[in-house]
């Protein structure tokens, strides 16, 4: 399947090192210079306003998925190509699915690692069957990964689930390396649970 837009996930800060800023600009550039849409949260504030400003400086379509009372309170980028607004937390997630092709994970707060193990979840339970790349910025997630690595260690979580993350610091790499990847057939879900028989 050609990937014609990825949903990238975020934090509404920009952190405390500006490489983090850096490296989501970087990205960004990269997917829009590809005539990739971005797809993001829709907030005018911290990495995901870099996000969405840089892709639409090179160039690119920009949607972005924001809950109504966030929109109430003029939180949503106003540059954007397209908004969508959504009742709550359920909804907007059902709409990211539906409008992205494939998921890159930026460093965040609490919304992005949700985000991120939406993902994961729908992946395994075969109800999505898309790529999901983590952008490792300054080793951000390794705690996230030490503890998905001893999930897997424990019996909680399949070696196949875990192993389809695609995790990458270059965003460049992580990127075509995410263009690249190779899903699963649609029916192997079920194998990856790893649910006892």
């Amino acid at each position: 399947m050609k990937i014609k837009s990825i949903a990238v996930f975020c934090g509404a800060h920009l952190g405390n090192d500006p490489i983090y800023e850096e490296k989501a600009k970087e990205i960004s550039q990269l997917i829009a210079s590809k005539g990739i849409n971005v797809v993001f949260g829709g907030g005018d504030v911290g990495l995901m306003k870099v996000v969405a400003d840089t892709a639409i400086e090179f160039g690119g379509e920009v949607t972005g998925i924001t809950l109504s009372s966030l929109d109430s309170f003029e939180l949503t980028n106003s540059r954007i190509t397209k908004t969508i607004i959504t009742k709550d937390l359920f909804e907007r997630k059902q709409e990211f699915f539906n409008h992205s092709d494939a998921f890159i994970v930026l460093p965040g707060g609490v919304g992005s690692l949700d985000e991120l193990t939406e993902v994961l979840v729908s992946n395994q339970l075969g109800i999505i069957n898309k790529p999901v790349g983590i952008l490792n910025t300054n080793n951000y997630y390794d705690s996230f990964f030490k503890w998905y690595d001893h999930s897997v260690k424990s019996g909680f979580v399949s070696e196949a689930n875990y192993s389809q993350l695609i995790v990458d610091t270059n965003p460049e790499k992580l990127l075509n390396r995410v263009l690249e990847a190779k899903m699963p057939e649609d029916d192997s879900w079920l194998e990856r649970l790893n649910v006892p028989k």
